[in-house]
């Protein structure tokens, strides 16, 4: 209470003083005065929840003021400016990729960027990869892409039947090449424009196909194991069908001629599935928990039981994908390496044998079985053919 009367006391000091004086101001002056006054930061609308027409994962999960730190640096990223952004480090690092998780279409901010702190908080210099026009043309060419890959998926296809086809298209017309990452290969201008990227631009290009058809999905990252068992970053998609949410990693779908073009072991599964091979997953708890959308279960070859290879030769034989290979997976680990088994010692045990001939009699295409695989973690088996 003291200092408060003691400021009212100097400022009506002030007055008296300046009442009593012959003191004018013109206009002049007051511009200079004014002037030597710092402004206040410029208010920032913070942008809508939809503000790019689609509901934002990592901008809806922040509180109001970090909003307005992620406008900023949006608003940034949009006029490729630097910015001064009110956060810690690691605020700037989450909201900084952030940005960009939600934005699959801003290909020319880099991932990496320059900072400094000051007195009104962190100074950020992006690296931006073009020049204004190189963006523009780039951009219109982006556009016209993701446009004419949704046209043919068609409009009457249903957000599942839209996913596989997008999933189908990217793997197919993508190659993995860890010599694009230095030329922006974490894009999804790098998979749509120039065929090649990293598990980064993968992601992206799947986001940006969905978002364009209004299907609700966000990117997720984490570390999975190389071949040579080093922990390494990646990235993936959640994605939501008729209201349940699913795990989808296109990147390790893409099977680049190994397998034909196309697999589906990642298509759609739960978060106990992903935690078996992805980890450090951030989110990490994504509420995946449905199967009915798995690519496996909608196709019939997600099995239950086994008793006999008799009521799975149907469902593998409409499994048959173009490049001749059926894949499977069982509910129970004793029935999978039941299955395994027989498969092993099919020389010995014609169980095996004869329901790999009795799946190319049924597909009606002349094609004899080659070779199998296995995965352990999810009961997966894949019989691959060959043209007979």
């Amino acid at each position: 209470m003291k200092k408060i009367i003691g400021v009212i006391s100097v400022l009506l000091a002030i007055v008296f003083t300046f009442s009593s004086c012959s003191f004018s101001v013109n206009s002049e002056s007051i511009e200079r005065i004014v002037s030597t006054i710092s402004p206040p930061e410029q208010l920032i609308v913070p942008l809508s929840e939809e503000y790019n027409g689609r509901k934002n994962y990592y901008y809806s999960s922040l509180s109001a003021d970090e909003k307005i730190e992620y406008t900023k640096i949006y608003n940034a990223y949009m006029s490729k400016k630097d910015f001064t952004v009110n956060v810690t480090e690691d605020e700037l690092s989450s909201m900084f990729n952030g940005v960009l998780y939600d934005n699959p279409e801003i290909f020319w901010v880099d991932s990496s960027y320059t900072f400094s702190a000051n007195s009104a908080g962190i100074f950020v210099e992006p690296d931006y990869r073009f020049t204004d026009e190189e963006i523009e043309t780039m951009k219109a060419k982006l556009d016209e892409e993701v446009n004419r890959i949704v046209a043919l998926a068609g409009s009457g296809m249903s957000d599942f039947g839209r996913e596989k086809f997008f999933h189908d298209y990217i793997c197919k017309n993508t190659v993995y090449d860890l010599d694009t990452y230095e030329k922006f290969g974490d894009s999804a201008y790098s998979v749509l424009i120039d065929g090649k990227a990293i598990c980064e631009g993968y992601s992206r290009a799947l986001k940006i196909l969905l978002d364009k058809c209004g299907i609700y999905n966000y990117l997720v990252v984490g570390n999975t194991e190389n071949d040579e068992g080093k922990m390494e970053g990646h990235m993936w998609n959640v994605v939501s069908v008729d209201g349940e949410l699913y795990h989808i990693d296109v990147t390790w779908d893409d099977a680049d001629g190994d397998l034909g073009e196309v697999i589906y072991l990642y298509f759609n599964v739960s978060d106990d599935d992903i935690r078996k091979d992805h980890f450090d997953i951030e989110p990490y708890d994504n509420n995946c928990v449905s199967l009915k959308f798995n690519y496996f279960t909608v196709n019939g070859l997600y099995f239950n039981s086994f008793n006999s290879f008799h009521g799975m030769v149907a469902p593998c034989a409409e499994g048959l994908t173009d490049d001749l290979i059926v894949e499977m997976r069982f509910s129970n680990t004793a029935d999978y390496n039941s299955v395994k088994t027989k498969a092993d010692n099919n020389e010995f045990d014609r169980a095996f044998y004869d329901f790999t001939v009795d799946v190319a009699r049924t597909s009606g295409k002349n094609i004899t079985s080659k070779s199998y695989l296995y995965n352990d973690d999810f009961n997966y088996l894949c019989i691959v053919f060959e043209k007979g």
